[in-house]
């Protein structure tokens, strides 16, 4: 017996109607690899499952994930931050977080929702990895990054899973379209050049302002480009690793110091002759570094905590009520996925030198083991390799 349509009931009733009286079942899942932490320091390719992507969704082709500081944590101490202890248990492994990680990406859109309209199959994009929930009193304040229901890829704090694997759905909305110039690699850098832009903007960074950043890691680097984008006439960035420091100065920022040297602040001091630093960034985690950030400031001036802390660190808040110095945090980024992307685009930013080695999935355990000797900036794995452009 053939269902009966309400014929006025429109186009979209109709097929809801036709939908539940014929039982259509959903589209298949695929079947997927993702890169699994199944324990410290071990890392295995496992069969995954993704549906369809739904209406405001997109599924994509992953080709680049960049190895973030909090993946690093993960793998070598199962927690990142000191925020949630990871679960290696077999039901912790297939649910929530799961141990799958990622969250720097980009890919190629292979199949799109019935209600996304500004992507179609075969546009490369950046994605952007957390999803707010809109309408809590944060994103009303346009303040999304600190969405109390933020569903953020990668993240066992917000308990979602990565996209270290072959396919994966994701918002439309929070996917942008890169310009044929723009690589899958440079893509996926964005994620952590915007953790960056965050900062600069939060610390106000303009024309003629003497900066100085602590840490010449991927953040810490890319801070420096964005402040010296913003116009900032000096930038200064210390590091103990002599390698960062001369990829510092590859990336033509002006001064690198030791950040181990026994006389570090009065060569800090020399180098602004006297009048210390506008703008400080501390991109490292270590205690003593924010303490010697604090000391660099100029009276009025602000330091910006952009690195995770793993614990109470004392600083001498004396000196910096003293001066007026300004201390912010940095948590993630929200509004600045394009305006990162337009830097890039217009080569205002170049990220390219920044990467130091690119492997394929089969390789994510030499990746991170590559990644923890210290020396390298940005390490990429390629789920799908990009097709020459």
């Amino acid at each position: 017996e053939r269902p009966i349509l309400l014929l006025d009931a429109g186009p979209a009733h109709s097929r809801l109607l036709e939908r539940a009286m014929f039982d259509v079942p959903p589209p298949p899942e695929l079947e997927i690899d993702a890169v699994i932490l199944e324990g410290i320091k071990q890392l295995r390719i496992q069969k995954r499952k993704v549906g369809a992507p739904a209406a405001n969704q997109v599924q994509l082709q992953i080709n680049c994930v960049g190895i973030c500081g909090s993946d690093m944590a993960y793998w070598a101490k199962g927690v990142a931050g000191g925020f949630v202890q990871l679960d290696f248990t077999p039901q912790g492994l297939c649910e929530g977080y799961c141990g799958q990680l990622g969250h720097e990406c980009s890919g190629t859109v292979v199949a799109v929702g019935k209600d996304v309209t500004h992507l179609g199959v075969g546009d490369r994009v950046a994605l952007e990895p957390g999803v707010p929930c809109a309408d809590c009193s944060q994103c009303r304040r346009g303040r999304y990054n600190l969405c109390p229901k933020m569903s953020f890829i990668g993240s066992a704090v917000n308990k979602v899973p990565g996209a270290m694997c072959t396919v994966f759905n994701h918002a439309a909305s929070y996917c942008y379209k890169l310009p044929p110039h723009v690589s899958l690699e440079e893509g996926a850098m964005l994620e952590p050049m915007c953790v960056s832009l965050q900062a600069v903007t939060r610390a106000k960074v303009g024309l003629g302002h003497k900066v100085l950043v602590s840490g010449a890691g991927p953040i810490g680097l890319m801070t420096a480009l964005c402040a010296r984008a913003a116009g900032a006439a000096s930038v200064t960035i210390t590091d103990v690793v002599e390698a960062k420091l001369a990829k510092a100065r590859e990336l033509g920022i002006e001064h690198t110091l030791k950040a181990d040297a026994p006389d570090l602040l009065a060569a800090l001091e020399a180098l602004t002759g006297g009048d210390r630093f506008d703008a400080v960034f501390e991109c490292c985690g270590v205690p003593a570094a924010l303490r010697t950030c604090i000391e660099a400031a100029a009276p009025g001036s602000v330091v910006c905590v952009v690195a995770n802390f793993g614990e109470t660190t004392p600083v001498n808040l004396q000196l910096a009520a003293r001066r007026e110095i300004d201390i912010i945090g940095v948590y993630r980024y929200c509004n600045l996925y394009p305006k990162a992307l337009d830097l890039v685009a217009t080569g205002k930013v170049n990220l390219k030198p920044l990467i130091s080695k690119i492997f394929s999935m089969a390789e994510a355990n030499q990746a991170f083991e590559y990644f923890a000797t210290g020396e390298p900036i940005k390490v990429i794995i390629q789920p799908n390799a990009p097709k020459a452009q």
